[in-house]
């Protein structure tokens, strides 16, 4: 097939949301904005958010963190591979199969774990196996839902939606949480949970690939200012392969690739750190806890990125700002903290005195993550408007994550001191602050470089673009601080 008849084939669905003048369509309440990112959300509570409930109990729960950090390893390196790969794979089918083939290898990985619970050293053998069939699925299902997150919902309210999605993911912990302290509350020594928990465990992510069938193809989607949801790729498999590695090597992407890197490599180190520390319902309690804190703190962050009192450049430098300063501040405390541990080798449970500053240690870390996390959204949100390009930065996102977490697993299936490896996620966080804070000091600006946006416009290619403002579509265009429609730039990652 030639590359302008790929073409063709892929505008089917653009062409319609685009005709003009704009169809008036009886609302659907399944086709809400609200209802497809809720699924979006559940369909992440399901899949990362219950595989991060056992990663917060420490290790997969188990009494081999080094086995279980080694496989983890494994699966965040393959991540990196179909991460890269989702826009090919969206390209060749759409970015709803896409999701749900991502959150079919959740459920087999909670399986291997259940394995060797039950039958011991006999099956350390399937957690590489799982971990490896949940690595393929994981990196298209991370790139998928964040082009999703991004994407779908209204331009001005970008920031709920994304606290709101990434609320689901950290209730994954919740529940999971709660469901592992219910089962693990006498648990007060160190060890692995019990088998049952596995079991609930394998039954929930069994539903996810139901649940994401349920989410709208994005040309079905109805937005309530009236524009159309525009996530397509429009340039042959070859030739995405390509945009997306051209994406890559981008200056403004590049000076982003290490805050990416280290915004997910304090993950392993986290887990671990409770697995050795603390009681098995101690590191369930931290599970729960830590996603409340999780979940209020995003939402904060999400209301704050979509107050228009405050351009969307100020937001953008007063967030990263705050969530640098809280971070560089919570590393050094870490780095005591873990260095006090490595001398006196405890296993507190909650009964016990000095429980309480590594519990809160514990907690810190959790909501800087989350903070973190969810900030990256912004800045990718805030480098173009086109939805091709979100598709790939959602992509590179995910994949650049990945790799960070795959080294730093393997390095937490070593001997390596902990307090050592804090002092390297301090150090990488240092490192990555410089070159980020040079891209975020410019997202928000309209396409003169000197108008500051208070609104940003839909993601659409700049044909599309015009032929929403000719049908005056809101959202088409941004808006300055009196609400006037302004014009955007189209994507330029070459510039810092």
């Amino acid at each position: 097939m030639s590359d302008s008849s790929e073409k063709a084939s892929s505008d089917v669905g653009v062409g319609e949301a685009l005709q003009s003048p704009l169809p008036v369509v009886k609302r659907n309440p399944f086709r809400s904005t609200f209802f497809n990112i809720t699924i979006l959300g559940v369909a992440c509570f399901l899949s990362p958010g219950l595989w991060g409930a056992t990663a917060a109990l420490g290790a997969g729960g188990t009494q081999s963190p080094q086995l279980v950090n080694a496989s983890n390893s494994a699966t965040f390196s393959l991540m990196v591979v179909t991460g890269l790969l989702t826009p090919a794979l969206v390209r060749l089918t759409s970015i709803k199969t896409a999701l749900i083939i991502g959150t079919t290898g959740y459920a087999p990985y909670a399986a291997t774990l259940y394995s060797k619970s039950y039958y011991g050293d006999k099956a350390n053998w399937s957690i590489p196996f799982g971990a490896s069939l949940c690595g393929i699925s994981a990196g298209i299902f991370w790139a998928a839902e964040g082009a999703i997150a991004l994407t779908y919902p209204e331009p001005k309210n970008r920031g709920r939606y994304l606290s709101y999605w990434l609320s689901f993911r950290v209730m994954g912990q919740f529940v999971g949480g709660a469901i592992l302290l219910g089962l693990n509350a006498q648990a007060n020594t160190a060890g692995s949970v019990s088998k049952s928990t596995y079991l609930v465990l394998v039954i929930l992510q069994a539903l996810a690939p139901f649940v994401a069938a349920l989410i709208s193809p994005p040309e079905k989607v109805q937005r309530s200012d009236g524009s159309p949801v525009l996530l397509r790729m429009h340039s042959s498999l070859r030739a995405e392969i390509k945009n997306t590695w051209k994406t890559l090597t981008t200056p403004r992407v590049l000076l982003v690739l290490p805050f990416m890197w280290q915004g997910t490599f304090s993950e392993s180190l986290i887990g671990t750190y409770a697995a050795d520390n603390f009681t098995v319902r101690s590191r369930a309690l931290g599970s729960l806890l830590s996603a409340v804190v999780g979940a209020l703190g995003v939402i904060v962050l999400g209301l704050f990125l979509d107050w228009r009192k405050w351009s969307l450049n100020t937001r953008s430098k007063a967030g990263f700002l705050t969530i640098a300063t809280m971070q560089a501040g919570w590393w050094i405390f870490a780095v005591v903290i873990m260095n006090r541990y490595n001398r006196i080798k405890p296993t507190y449970d909650w009964v016990d005195g000095p429980w309480s500053s590594g519990f809160a240690l514990y907690l810190l870390l959790q909501l800087g993550f989350n903070l973190q996390y969810e900030f990256m959204y912004f800045i990718i949100g805030g480098f173009g408007n086109g939805h091709e390009q979100v598709v790939r930065l959602a992509s590179i996102l995910r994949a650049t994550e990945s790799a960070g977490q795959a080294v730093s697993y393997g390095i937490n299936s070593t001997s390596l001191r902990l307090d050592a490896v804090a002092g390297i996620n301090f150090a990488l966080f240092a490192l990555s602050v410089v070159p980020v804070w040079f891209v975020v000091r410019r997202i928000g600006f309209a396409a003169d470089g000197v108008t500051k946006l208070y609104e940003p416009p839909v993601y659409a290619e700049p044909e599309e673009r015009a032929q929403l403002a000719a049908q005056g579509v809101e959202g088409a265009l941004g808006h300055d601080a009196s609400g006037k429609p302004v014009p955007v730039a189209d994507e330029n990652l070459q510039r810092a």
